[in-house]
């Protein structure tokens, strides 16, 4: 009975430890089969990833057109063996062919631009556009690569999104002996790089063309800009001289300062300022629009010293208007004295002078430089600051601004550059957008437009004014206080808007140490008023 016992405990116990180990067993498979770091070692032991390009995103301009040229090529992964080895080394280019043969011998895939289709085992051919940097169009503003990552302009500001775009590339199946199987065809997808993912700018292709192709015309080095009216969107941006991405190795210690953007740059800006000056005279009521002043040529302070007018030319009895037509000196520094030092200081920071232009990340246009209060309590100074000397610097951008503010009637729209981006889901988001300020009374803007409308019929810029389009206009020539070989370095400026009526657009053009006489500025901008003119017209 005792014997039959211990059978029958031992095959129970015998079981009990069966279905243990079942247990145990099954719940191990099922452990081994969720464990993610097993799966991606085996996924690593059977397959293996070519990738085939690193594709960028796009830079378009306001009407969605791309800023940056494409080309298209044809990229072949190549896993080597005896039967296609001819085909592709017959198609591949010439100064290609020595990369070729020493990938070729390695033995393992590798991606080789070919100049035809190839259908042979182990050749996968991908059509894909490559982004070309061999035109100098807007490359100030666009910027340049270095191993597909921005250096400068939004290139570089926008890197992280231009760069977020998946990989284009082939996954192959390996054998137990770690070998490439040819005999399947690989599915492969690169959709994403067909997408709309980058940057969409204010530039207008077409507008930008016009301006560089006239400034290269007038301008060996300066800057012009064009802005919309009244958002201030930059519709063209233009810096002389310009450079061409691919080759800017050879213009690193350049003498002529070629990848600086002149249009962010400070510089001595001049008359133009006189219009600044203008409105905070008649905004303060410090002095009438009929107003009149004896102008001899010059103006002469108590201790006798002069401060004289463009080649000491007396103007005789003039108004405001005849003073900003004519570029008259002497009137502004008589009436500087009434000039509060502190309110004018804040004033001329409210129309965008002494302040950076966040234009998009690390891109920023230059403050300039405004006199301090120290220095303005000097008489002397004041009067040369009242029509644009002293320690004033601005940058092409802050004029635009300016012009821009009195052409839509005294709203300051903060300069725009960036439309927007675009994300990998083709969804757009705004960027940068802020609310207009009123810094002057529409009454002011009209006023400063009619004394622009008269120095371009008849004044210092009539040389500038554009066939059968009315617009206005002021000149500056700005004394640097730089010699060169004995000669003087001034910089010339002409900016402007049209039409009169109905302003759409603003232009500021500069020239740096031009021959005032040559008045290079009026002429660029009276062939690209025409010019875009007649664009408009043909819409």
């Amino acid at each position: 009975m005792n014997y039959k016992y211990n059978i029958f405990g031992r095959i129970i116990f015998l079981m009990f430890i069966n279905i243990l180990f079942m247990v145990f067993l099954a719940f191990s498979i099922f452990r081994i089969s969720n464990n993610k770091n097993l799966e991606e070692i085996s996924n690593q032991k059977n397959f293996c990833k070519l990738k085939i390009k690193s594709p960028r995103g796009m830079i378009y301009d306001c009407h969605g057109i791309p800023l940056i040229q494409n080309k298209k090529k044809l990229l072949a992964s190549i896993i080597p063996n005896k039967i296609n080895f001819i085909d592709l080394i017959n198609a591949t280019p010439e100064d290609k062919k020595k990369e070729f043969m020493k990938k070729y011998c390695e033995g393992v895939p590798f991606v080789s631009e070919v100049s035809k289709n190839i259908m042979k085992p182990g050749v996968q051919i991908f059509e894909v556009l490559d982004q070309v940097f061999d035109s100098s169009f807007a490359c100030h503003t666009i910027g340049y690569l270095k191993e597909n990552h921005g250096i400068c302009g939004i290139e570089k500001s926008f890197d992280n999104l231009l760069s977020d775009i998946d990989d284009i590339e082939i996954e192959y199946q390996q054998n137990a002996m770690g070998q490439i199987i040819t005999e399947r065809n690989y599915d492969f997808n690169y959709k994403s790089y067909i997408n709309s993912q980058g940057v969409q700018l204010c530039l207008d292709k077409r507008i930008q063309d016009i301006a560089e192709e006239v400034s290269k015309k007038y301008i060996s080095k300066g800057a012009l800009v064009i802005t919309e009216i009244p958002d201030c969107k930059i519709r063209a941006s233009v810096s002389m001289p310009n450079f061409v991405p691919n080759l800017v190795r050879f213009l690193i210690n350049s003498k002529n300062s070629d990848l600086i953007n002149r249009v962010n740059c400070q510089y001595n800006l001049g008359s133009i300022f006189k219009l600044a000056t203008a409105a905070y005279l008649l905004e303060s009521g410090l002095i009438s629009e009929n107003e009149f002043y004896n102008c001899k040529g010059s103006f002469e302070f108590e201790d006798g010293t002069q401060i004289h007018c463009f080649h000491g030319i007396a103007h005789g009895e003039i108004s405001l208007e005849k003073a900003i037509s004519l570029s008259c000196n002497s009137m502004f520094a008589k009436f500087s004295h009434k000039i509060n030092p502190k309110l004018f200081i804040e004033f001329v920071k409210s129309l965008g002078f002494g302040k950076e232009i966040n234009l998009a990340p690390e891109m920023i246009s230059k403050a300039g430089n405004l006199p301090s209060l120290y220095d303005l309590e000097d008489e002397k100074k004041m009067a040369m600051f009242s029509f644009g000397q002293e320690s004033l610097l601005v940058t092409p951008l802050q004029v635009a601004s300016l012009i821009n503010t009195i052409a839509c009637g005294g709203l300051y729209y903060y300069p725009r550059l960036v439309e927007g981006t675009i994300d990998k889901e083709g969804k757009f988001n705004n960027y940068n957008i802020s609310l207009p300020k009123r810094v002057l009374k529409s009454s002011t803007s009209m006023k400063l437009k009619k004394f622009m409308r008269s120095c371009i019929i008849s004044g210092t810029g009539k040389y500038g004014n554009p066939k059968n389009i009315e617009s206005g206009a002021k000149t500056s020539t700005a004394e640097t206080g730089i010699f060169v070989d004995g000669k003087r370095v001034d910089q010339s400026w002409f900016a402007g808007f049209f039409p009169f009526e109905n302003p759409k657009y603003c232009i500021v053009v500069l020239s740096e140490n031009a021959n005032p006489e040559e008045k290079v500025c009026g002429l660029v901008f009276k062939e690209i008023v025409e010019r875009i003119s007649d664009l408009d017209n043909k819409i």
